[in-house]
């Protein structure tokens, strides 16, 4: 039986599309439906395999060991300049056969592929490629992906919905992400009476999971360029929550638990021991320091930060400018992230009905 693709939209950026894309190639493997992937436009590229590939594509070939060509994964990859070339010479058929051409190809492998977006329906209007355009172009079918709440997730699905109808495609409905617990039931009941309003439906809903938010000391390093001081072998440590240790050490010690970042500068050095001997000593030791400042750790206590196993990353700038950059801080899930891999996997098992995506898919 012939399966649509189906594209996995957005409200706004960070609201899940790659988490439940990820979840959703899991569950439908379970179901042994051997899924393709593919994210034709893609506005976050690294280089991999010598080709600028948008990351989402990188993680998805990396995850599930596809023998795709990577570039089938991500054929457009934004770079620096391309708008401004676009609005010169303005032809985006070529940026369509592109599209095509890969999409081809991955269904000569999958009997299905999962689209993945990249931000609201409107995102790459500017070049000629917004997200309701290339579902447009694939033919293929929609699942909104929108974070919590109430009121402003179905106000944005609603703008969304607008311009899919547009250019008629079908949405086959919404999957609300990130809901707080202690307000689901409430929320998950609202929003599917809200949407049918709209003339869709809510077809997952998702809590929020703070595992999937939380990022390693090793990441910090890599996206912040902080030098390591030492602990390499541990940057995989998770930082789940932060502390800025400018209080005296004794008040410092009742704000350190499981897996703290603590940040202080590099001459506190009270502060340092105390942090240092806390986190060691916790029963599955995580977490790290960030000392700031630009200080050279003292001399003296130097071979003791070097024999905890904390990682301890440098920085020359102050503490508030630091501290300040772990606001809102959100990092894409690797491809190592297999605790957050597995959780994706269960969560799209057990919120979402994958069974009524798939039945769409088919009519």
């Amino acid at each position: 039986m012939d399966i649509k693709p189906l594209y996995i939209g957005a409200t706004l950026r960070d609201s899940g599309k790659t988490s439940v894309s990820l979840g959703l190639m899991q569950v439908l493997r379970d179901q042994g439906i051997d899924a393709g992937y593919c994210k034709p436009v893609g506005q976050h590229y690294v280089r991999y395999q010598d080709k600028n590939i948008d990351e989402d594509g990188v993680l998805v070939h990396q995850v599930f060991n596809l023998r795709d060509e990577p570039y089938c994964l991500s054929p457009i990859a934004i770079e620096p300049g391309f708008t401004r070339k676009f609005i010169e010479d303005p032809n985006v058929q070529p940026l369509e056969r592109e599209i095509l051409r890969c999409h081809e190809t991955l269904k000569k492998v999958h009997p299905m592929v999962i689209i993945e977006g990249t931000g609201h329906a409107g995102v790459g209007s500017c070049f000629g490629l917004s997200n309701a355009r290339v579902a447009e172009l694939l033919d293929a079918k929609v699942v909104i992906v929108t974070a919590g709440g109430i009121g402003r997730p179905i106000d944005e699905v609603a703008m969304s919905l607008a311009l899919y109808r547009d250019h008629n495609v079908e949405v086959l409905g919404v999957i609300l992400n990130k809901i707080l617990p202690d307000k689901y039931d409430k929320v998950k009941d609202t929003v599917a009476k809200g949407l049918r309003l709209h003339g869709t439906e809510l077809l997952g809903a998702i809590p929020y999971v703070s595992l999937l938010t939380t990022f390693t000391m090793g990441q910090l390093a890599e996206e912040f360029n902080y030098p390591v001081l030492c602990g390499n072998d541990h940057l995989s440590n998770r930082a789940d929550h932060t502390v800025v240790a400018a209080m005296e050490p004794q008040n410092v010690i009742r704000h350190i638990r499981e897996n703290t970042l603590v940040i202080m500068p590099g001459d506190r050095i009270d502060n340092i021991l105390v942090s240092i001997l806390v986190l060691s000593r916790q029963e599955n030791p995580g977490g790290g320091l960030i000392l700031t400042g630009g200080f050279d750790p003292h001399p003296m206590i130097e071979p003791l930060m070097k024999s905890s196993n904390i990682p301890i990353l440098l920085s020359n700038d102050d503490t508030f400018t630091v501290s300040s950059r772990m606001k809102d801080l959100g990092f894409k899930i690797r491809s190592y992230d297999t605790d957050k891999v597995t959780r994706l996997h269960e969560l799209v098992t057990q919120y979402v009905d994958t069974d009524t995506i798939l039945d769409g898919l088919k009519r």
